[in-house]
């Protein structure tokens, strides 16, 4: 056993050297090698790696220093984990850089709460200061103790460094009070903003992305990132969260082009042989899936779209992001429907003939969603087909995440069981489930993600004709507790329509009783209201479901309680619809005259 060790050793030392004498430019050659040596092939079907031997952990730890340059963390994760089994045996050279991976693998990944006691054990191990950390050197010679810091070599120096930027945005992350020093670098006022950012100062927050910088400019090809890219991208964040969606747009979309940039400047320089820190450099998937939200609230869903199908490759678990990728595709029909809408509010479009033989042309309804019969619904398109494929996954996504959600609240299933530093990890169980790149899931937000993803399926099921479906999504979402009034008017409607068109009209009666009305409260209806929202009070709310209810009462063939109940819905968003209903109702009623003088009053000009 010690013999096959040592050979392992000497072949993962030779692979070293040779990596190293490439200048780190044959990274798939380096993995291919330790990945032969580590054994590691079903890497993706543990939890946590075994690392069989302390000897051995040097080479699983290169490895998963590859697997983080690469954006494998959740692999380079397991790794880590596993070496930190032995972490009592490590000496602290080696505790030193397996710590500091580690924290930043979980910070990426959203551990924030497993990173800030992970931080808290490897200060107590490795007896760090947090004023040594934190402060700067100038600080610490006017603090209260007037002592000077001590010498440190330059690797020393540079690890100083990267804890302190760890240990501030891991407390930043956990809402800790934390001293960020005073430099004028790009790394401290980047996090100085976020601390604003937090704290809702957008105003001290962009300020602080503004100041010119006394640092030497943070680039990829030096650093694996570029500053440029961050700032743009921040800014645009800071102008969404203020409601300036065109200047988050504009932000987001230079923080693009500075990316394409760096990264070409970084292949130009190294002859399109990147070495090991510039592999993962680029931010793109993020920069689109923030772009494509702000699209989103622009009213632009066929961008939106384009934008939110790239950050779908990497964050193909994010029930969020197939949700907004369905929301582009019923904006885009949405719209559709309003242009119908604008062309003619008339009852009569036309006439024809004249004399005796003149005939009106009734305003004809909105066209029924034709299905694309011509391609698969699996092709990415603004179609409702794809919606509702969006929504499936979504909704699969969110019931799979609920049922995690309530094992980790029973506390029955724990993701460690093993100590560090005689910790217990499980001690720092995240809150909610993981969801890159948004922040952990709570059960409440999935329940409200899962209210939301019902809503927006009855309705596209409603619209492709699969009524069943639709129902069944309606009534699901009305059994939810806690459900918004906008919600809960729309699960009615929705509800009844769905039974209108399965032929089961005393149902659908039942589901627009106005009884229901009295329940909901006008604050929800005020407080949800945008562009492709026009209910933004009760008395629209009111109006919307008693028109609804009319409609139902005259397919039942109950002309007189439907006359009765139509006079009641007044309120100008339903204007339109109402009078078409008015003049159904006559003409059912036999009433020809009366029918002439409601088309002479609408439209004068036929007359």
């Amino acid at each position: 056993m010690e013999t096959e060790i040592a050979e392992i050793k000497a072949a993962h030392n030779k692979a070293v050297a040779d990596f190293y004498k490439s200048e780190l430019t044959k990274g798939d050659q380096f993995k291919k090698t330790l990945l032969s040596l580590s054994n590691l092939s079903d890497i993706q079907l543990v939890q946590v790696v075994d690392v069989s031997s302390i000897n051995l952990c040097p080479l699983y730890y290169n490895y998963a220093v590859v697997l983080f340059h690469q954006k494998q963390l959740y692999s380079a994760l397991k790794i880590m984990t596993g070496i930190l089994q032995h972490v009592d045996h490590l000496n602290n050279k080696f505790l030193e850089k397996v710590g500091l991976l580690t924290v930043c693998i979980l910070l990426d990944t959203n551990h924030h709460k497993k990173a800030d006691q992970l931080l808290e054990m490897l200060q107590n191990r490795l007896n760090i200061n947090n004023d040594d950390i934190l402060l700067s050197d100038d600080e610490l010679l006017e603090s209260e103790q007037g002592r000077k810091p001590e010498e440190l070599d330059e690797e020393q120096e540079i690890y100083r460094n990267l804890f302190r930027l760890a240990l501030i945005r891991s407390r930043l992350l956990n809402r800790k009070s934390v001293i960020i020093p005073l430099e004028e670098t790009s790394n401290f006022s980047i996090l100085k903003a976020h601390q604003f950012y937090l704290m809702n100062d957008f105003q001290m927050s962009a300020k602080e992305l503004s100041k010119q910088f006394k640092n030497e400019v943070v680039t990829v090809k030096k650093y694996g990132e570029d500053q440029n890219v961050c700032i743009a991208n921040n800014m645009g964040l800071i102008h969404f969260s203020v409601k300036h969606y065109s200047l988050a747009v504009r932000f987001f979309q230079q923080a693009l082009l500075f990316d394409q940039k760096a990264l070409e400047t970084a292949r130009k320089d190294y002859s399109n042989q990147l070495p090991l820190h510039c592999l993962g450099a680029t931010k793109r998937a993020d920069i689109l899936y923030n772009l494509g939200i702000a699209l989103l609230y622009l009213q632009r869903p066929k961008d939106a779209f384009d934008c939110l199908l790239v950050p779908l490759n990497v964050y193909h678990k994010n029930p969020r992001l197939w949700l907004r990728l369905a929301e582009a595709c019923i904006m885009v029909h949405k719209q559709h429907l309003k242009e119908q809408e604008s062309q003619n509010k008339n009852i009569v479009s036309s006439v024809i003939g004249s004399g005796v033989h003149r005939k009106f042309v009734i305003t004809p309804s909105q066209l029924k969603y034709s299905i694309d019969d011509t391609g698969s619904s699996a092709i990415p398109s603004t179609s409702l087909e794809f919606a509702l494929l969006c929504l499936r996954n979504a909704l699969t996504l969110v019931n799979h995440y609920l049922q995690i959600s309530t094992v980790l609240d029973m506390k029955s299933v724990k993701s460690e069981t093993f100590e560090v530093f005689g910790n217990n990890w499980n001690k720092a169980l995240d809150d909610g489930v993981l969801c890159n790149p948004s922040k952990p899931l709570s059960k409440a937000a999935i329940e409200k993600l899962r209210m939301h993803i019902l809503t927006a399926s009855s309705y596209v099921s409603l619209c492709l004709g699969d009524y069943t479906i639709s129902l069944q999504h309606a009534k699901e979402l009305l059994k939810m507790e806690n459900i918004p009034d906008t919600h809960k008017m729309l699960a009615y409607l929705y509800s009844a329509e769905s039974c209108i068109m399965l032929d089961r009209i005393p149902e659908a009666i039942s589901f627009l009783d106005p009884k229901l009305m009295t329940e909901l409260k006008s604050t929800d209806f005020e407080t949800r209201s945008s562009p492709d929202w026009n209910i933004n009070t009760l008395e629209a709310a009111s109006a919307v479901f008693t028109y609804n209810l009319a409609v139902s009462l005259a397919i039942y063939g109950d002309f007189e309680l439907a006359r009765t109940t139509v006079a009641m819905s007044r309120h100008p968003i339903v204007t339109f619809h109402v009078k078409m209903l008015e003049l159904y109702l006559e003409m059912q009623s036999g009433n020809v005259e009366k029918c002439k003088k409601m088309i002479a009053l609408d439209t004068p000009q036929y007359f």
